[in-house]
């Protein structure tokens, strides 16, 4: 909370500053009546008593708008003579200023939403002033609503003109920085389809636009008005911000009840949005409650996701922060509640929803590394258990899946082989034999055991594989494969000197520059095994009946 806080310092105070500094005439709080269509303005300073005396106060503006005077007697305490009056705080469609001094001099300008802009985003207009003269400053002003209530301030031109350069400076720039971060966030949704990233882009454009017509860029840069559509972008704010935190906070699975909440306060944003052609004048009013409500909401939900472990939620909470704390000044004024408690409210909240926008990027961007995090513990986990599943449990060697992988990848046959390779069938004749005489557990170290053999041949790109039940392969290069067959040969009795009377070893082999396809080498390897295997049987009957003779 305390690097929020420095933030607003670094954003606010020298405009803060900078206003008191320049509003060098002192302004009581004007008289405020209300126009009529029989009334014109005051023709010189000697008639502005008996002109107020015709006019009945109005203790408050009211921010549904409609036609006032502001009244306003001053003298200048400097002595210089090139001044400016300037109306701010609020939406002002046709604002006329009228000086009369006690010198006889009458001077007049028009400013508002729809004149031509003298200094950016404001309505002040240079005047001519004398020290020591009195003078009072008559302002019409009309507008269907007003923002909040408008103040009237009189500051030297020069030091009006470089506050109004330095606040428009200020403007761009945090407009220009929502505009990076919006088109950021809508790249990576093109890149990663998480619609979190979607509907805050859309949310920041939003943002973005809205204050765009509050600060009349479109109005002064390319001659655009339309105030109905004002507010609708910021009717539109909470609708777009609920969707995205939907996602991100994964809302409707931590808090049901403050997902069903959200989901009546985007209807009501919905239906809110014609009220901006409907009821303009209390368009300002609907848009500050929706608002508030929705600032509010989205705290809560956030604290809450984060109560339950959402680590993410705490950017989105101070991000809502930098939101709230303006509003909190802000609001009230323009739901009416209070006045504004300081100057340049409109690009205070500006400042605090640039700096929203920032943290809430960071959110996404730490939202997005621990979902990078997750991915990768899930591919590693993926791939461990892919490994597992090409791993014959048994002797933890090449399954018969992993056989069937290889041999899909097997580069080439026949003529277009450059340097060949063997692939050799074995089965282990006896393992019945010893599963029913010793039990299945030495059955399986039978199997264990001629894997032990096989380990021993320490070649290079040596494969080993258990293909089912005792059937097993191996993929050697053809230069090693005499030396194979020679270890191979010897199996029989590695296996009686551990044991297993009776049990053998049959084998057969196929070169992959004899065959074209690989189930033609596996076809050729498992005949010549087979051919192996009846020759053992043969020449076991043989020896039997040679024995059962003597």
């Amino acid at each position: 909370m305390a690097r929020i806080f420095i933030l607003y310092l670094v954003f606010f105070l020298p405009f803060l500053w900078s206003s008191g500094a320049t509003a060098s005439v002192a302004l009581d709080d004007p008289y405020q009546f209300v126009v009529t269509d029989d009334q014109a303005m005051p023709t010189s300073f000697d008639d502005m008593p008996a002109w107020l005396n015709h006019h009945q106060d109005v203790k408050r503006l009211p921010l549904s708008g409609g036609s006032f005077w502001l009244v306003v007697p001053f003298m200048v305490n400097e002595n210089r003579s090139d001044w400016v009056v300037n109306l701010h705080n609020s939406i002002a469609e046709r604002v006329e200023y009228l000086v009369l001094g006690r010198d006889g001099s009458r001077q007049m300008a028009n400013s508002g939403y729809y004149s031509p802009h003298q200094y950016l985003f404001d309505y002040g207009r240079d005047m001519n002033l004398r020290f020591g003269v009195e003078y009072w400053l008559v302002v019409r002003v009309e507008s269907r609503y007003f923002s909040s209530i408008p103040k009237l301030e009189i500051n030297p031109a020069t030091e009006h003109k470089q506050l109004t350069d330095g606040l428009a400076v200020a403007v761009v720039l945090c407009l220009g920085g929502l505009l990076f971060i919006a088109f950021y966030n809508l790249l990576i949704f093109a890149s990663t389809d998480d619609r979190a990233f979607l509907y805050y882009g859309l949310y920041v454009i939003t943002y973005l636009l809205g204050w765009a017509f509050t600060f009349h860029l479109p109005a002064q840069l390319l001659d655009i008005h339309l105030l109905e559509l004002h507010h609708v972008f910021f009717i539109g704010l909470p609708i777009f911000n609920i969707l995205f935190y939907k996602h991100f906070l994964q809302l409707p699975s931590y808090s049901p009840k403050l997902w069903r909440l959200s989901k009546y306060l985007l209807w009501a944003c919905v239906l809110a949005l014609p009220t901006s052609w409907l009821l303009l004048s209390y368009t300002a009013v609907i848009a500050s409650v929706l608002i508030g409500a929705w600032i509010v909401l989205a705290i809560v939900a956030g604290n809450v996701c984060l109560m339950k472990g959402f680590a993410p939620a705490k950017y989105f909470i101070m991000a809502f922060s930098c939101l709230l704390l303006p509003a909190l000044l802000i609001l009230p004024g323009n739901m009416g509640i209070t006045s504004d408690v300081i100057e340049y409210a409109e690009f205070a909240t500006l400042a605090g929803g640039t700096a929203d926008a920032l943290l809430l990027s960071l959110a996404l961007a730490n939202k997005l590394k621990l979902l990078s995090e997750e991915r990768k513990s899930y591919i590693e986990e993926l791939s461990e258990a892919w490994e597992k599943a090409r791993i014959d449990s048994l002797t933890q060697i090449g399954n018969r899946y992993a056989f069937d992988e290889y041999m899909q990848t097997w580069p080439a046959f026949g003529e277009a082989v450059k340097e060949p390779s063997a692939l050799l069938l074995l089965d282990v004749d006896g393992l019945k034999q010893v599963n029913d005489l010793q039990g299945h557990q030495a059955g399986d170290e039978l199997l264990r055991t001629l894997v032990e053999a096989l380990k021993r041949l320490s070649f290079p790109k040596l494969r080993m594989y258990r293909l089912g039940g005792d059937e097993f392969a191996l993929i050697v290069d053809e230069p090693h494969l005499n030396v194979v067959i020679d270890e191979l040969a010897k199996v029989d009795d590695f296996f009686r000197k551990r044991g297993f009377e009776g049990a053998g070893l049959s084998f057969g082999y196929a070169l992959d520059s004899q065959v074209e396809k690989s189930h033609e080498w596996l076809r050729a390897a498992d005949t010549l095994m087979y051919s192996n295997k009846a020759e053992r049987r043969r020449e076991l009957v043989s020896d039997t009946l040679a024995t059962d003779s003597q």
